[in-house]
């Protein structure tokens, strides 16, 4: 059975590249596409997906798609009594290098987290439509059935974890002393100038700002009142994010992500903090995709394939092909446009990552510093010191003893 399996699943892997595994019932991995990617995923992530396709009582006929925190689906289905595919992790839209590298932190092998996020930034964008209907297919090739789309068990199991959720708890902006408590218009033109200029600051400041007046009665149940008011507000923010220079597609997709978010949430301090949450994803996303845009088509190239090969060695010579430009051409088109040279962002980048792992994992120094494929542990350390002002092993103690 498994080796007709792994024929199947290989033939999907070339039809949409989106990256699966087989495991069995206690997690371990057998088969992975691509096959670089195998051993890298927690063995443990593996058996808690296996656990909650019990506990949901799932099975062949009927697979199960997660939606994760920060952005990513992974679906689960069951090949046969022993044996489970993985699909994913894919997202609805493109994720950075520093987000991937976070959602790493306790789902990939320490030692395999460099691999794993050059992996993740080729993976194609799959938005929730589609990866259904990949698990759904994958069903049918494994139970011989046609599955309809509501066999397809949707999980919104996100966390909401916005790195700036405390601040807003703190100050209970969504907490309103009426139900029907009005969004003013000068309130409404502050959000939206606010994410239309990718200040998260300035929107901190409106979301604050205090409101009065009474809206419309769209709804007498106070729960469904406030996903008709989700449903509005998300449309205003989307659209500034638009004129904010956002990828239309893009703000498409995350605001239908997020109303499909809200749709399965019942309680009333979750849809109010989802609120929050899509505001600030969009304010943040303008201000990334602001400072792409001010780079020209060359760097914005260079940065690209720098990000994906961080953890590899390559020439500069490669860089310059891959960017169609001769190397001095391109070295002093870099420094132009970054302020300094190719080598100086290679190593502050990778010291930036070393940082994470140095944070998030227990990976020795050696072992960091062959990740990141310095030629040695004092050259690493050497680095280090240079771009994070201290030695990795005080930088490790000092963050562990906050």
């Amino acid at each position: 059975m498994i080796n007709k399996a792994a024929i199947l699943c290989s033939r999907l892997y070339a039809l949409h590249q989106i990256p699966m595994s087989i495991v069995d019932r206690g997690g371990h991995f057998l088969h992975s596409w691509p096959e670089s990617i195998l051993g890298t995923i927690r063995q443990e992530m593996a058996g808690l997906l296996i656990a909650e396709f019990s506990q949901l009582h799932c099975d062949q006929t009927h697979p199960v798609v997660h939606f994760f925190d920060k952005g990513f689906f992974v679906a689960l289905n069951e090949i046969s009594e022993d044996l489970y595919l993985i699909i994913g992790l894919c997202s609805p839209y493109p994720h950075s290098r520093e987000d991937l590298m976070e959602m790493c932190a306790q789902t990939v092998v320490p030692e395999h987290i460099q691999l794993f996020c050059s992996l993740m930034l080729q993976v194609p964008v799959v938005n929730r439509p589609q990866i259904c209907a990949i698990s759904a297919l994958a069903a049918q090739l494994f139970s011989g059935q046609e599955i309809p789309e509501e066999n397809i068990l949707y999980q919104d199991i996100a966390l909401h974890a916005h790195g700036r959720r405390e601040d807003f708890d703190k100050a209970q902006f969504l907490q309103r002393e009426e139900t029907d408590e009005h969004t003013t218009l000068d309130y409404e033109n502050g959000v939206c100038r606010a994410i239309e200029s990718g200040r998260s600051d300035l929107l901190i400041k409106a979301l604050y700002s205090p409101r009065s007046g009474q809206v419309g009665t769209m709804s007498v149940n106070a729960l469904r009142q406030l996903r008709y008011s989700f449903i509005s507000f998300t449309t205003l923010v989307s659209r500034a994010a638009i004129r904010g220079g956002l990828p239309m597609e893009t703000a498409f997709l995350l605001s239908d992500l997020y109303c499909q978010r809200m749709d399965v949430l019942t309680e009333r301090g979750d849809i109010e903090r989802l609120l929050v949450d899509m505001a600030m994803d969009f304010c943040d996303k303008v201000a990334k995709n602001r400072k792409l845009k001010q780079l020209s088509s060359v760097t914005r190239q260079a940065l690209d394939y720098i990000s994906v090969h961080l953890h590899e060695s390559f020439s500069m010579e490669e860089l310059a092909d891959r960017c169609g430009l001769c190397r001095r051409s391109l070295s002093l088109h870099f420094k132009q446009e970054m302020g300094m040279g190719i080598v100086e962002y290679i190593h502050r980048e990778r010291i930036r990552e070393a940082q994470f792992l140095l944070e998030q994992t227990e990976l020795s120094l050696s072992q960091i510093s062959a990740c990141l494929n310095y030629s040695s542990q004092s050259y690493f350390t050497q680095l280090f010191r240079k771009y994070a002002g201290q030695t990795p092993e005080k930088y490790r103690a000092g963050y562990r003893s906050r």
